[in-house]
């Protein structure tokens, strides 16, 4: 799939771009194959979002019918859900193109079907995005969680210098995303800062967003463990925990303040409801 060069991005209106209420309509945008079960959480987290105008917009070219877990909140919420034959040439990148073209919203913000969304994770970023005057923000940290024996009781922080892919949140643009398989979303980030002025949420948001490893992710393991050791400061922190500790989780990266671990008592909470962790 083509994409459209970089150096611009699009500020005519929308077929909507307000809410009922006045405020900046958000679509958050869901790219989804057969995995319902996971997609619940994120359909709760958008459910629980303060942020008052906002609209769901999924894109599904998978075989699993979603409309089961989606029609109980029809009555409440605006979420627009497109069905599509799958085609093995139009990749994720592809897909969440289709997404960006159904989104009716003045802001845009990738919602990944298996991650978890702090209730105030929109509202913080739009209040970032106005106060520093962006057209677009994402958060630096992060809190990741790992479903597996070894990690499930120990989620920890994570960053990423210019902002975690995943966590993007712009105003409507004719920038896309390449039609790449994973790692999409890091070029679409670049690409973005070269058209319009992006940057960090400033006030502590690690726990707006967790990233969940649950086995049938586009990343294996090693992309998500090796965030404890990636920066030279934490590899320094890593062995000094591994070989002289011996225990990995005195890494400071697993020393959670009250703000994060009362956000990964609600994520428990949930991912248990829903029957989503294994460990």
């Amino acid at each position: 799939m083509k994409n459209p060069a970089a150096g611009k991005h699009d500020t005519s209106p929308g077929p909507q771009q307000k809410g009922s209420d006045g405020t900046s309509l958000i679509s958050c945008l869901m790219v989804t194959r057969n995995r319902a079960r996971l997609a619940r959480r994120a359909l709760r987290c958008f459910a629980n979002q303060t942020w008052p105008a906002k609209e769901l917009v999924i894109v599904d070219d998978g075989d699993e019918d979603y409309e089961p877990i989606i029609a109980p909140l029809r009555e409440r919420l605006s979420i627009h859900y497109h069905r599509i034959p799958n085609q093995p040439e139009q990749r994720l990148g592809a897909l969440r193109n289709l997404a960006l073209d159904h989104a009716r919203g003045e802001f845009c913000a990738q919602w990944d079907d298996d991650d978890w969304y702090h209730p105030e994770r929109l509202a913080v970023q739009m209040r970032a995005l106005e106060r520093q005057g962006l057209h677009g923000v994402l958060f630096r940290w992060t809190l990741m969680h790992l479903d597996t024996p070894a990690y499930a009781e120990h989620p920890y922080r994570t960053q990423l210098r210019r902002g975690t892919p995943g966590t993007i949140l712009h105003r409507r643009t004719a920038v896309r995303y390449r039609n790449l398989p994973r790692g999409e979303d890091s070029i679409f980030r670049k690409e973005l800062a070269r058209s319009m002025r992006v940057g960090i949420v400033e006030e502590p948001h690690s726990h707006l967003f967790i990233r969940c490893f649950h086995g049938a992710n586009t990343w294996e393991i090693r992309h998500f463990t090796e965030r404890l050791h990636r920066r030279v400061v934490n590899k320094i922190r890593w062995l000094r925990a591994r070989y002289l500790a011996r225990d990995i989780f005195t890494h400071p990266l697993f020393d959670l303040t009250p703000l994060e671990r009362s956000a990964v008592a609600r994520f428990i909470h949930d991912s248990r409801e829903l029957g989503l962790l294994r460990s």
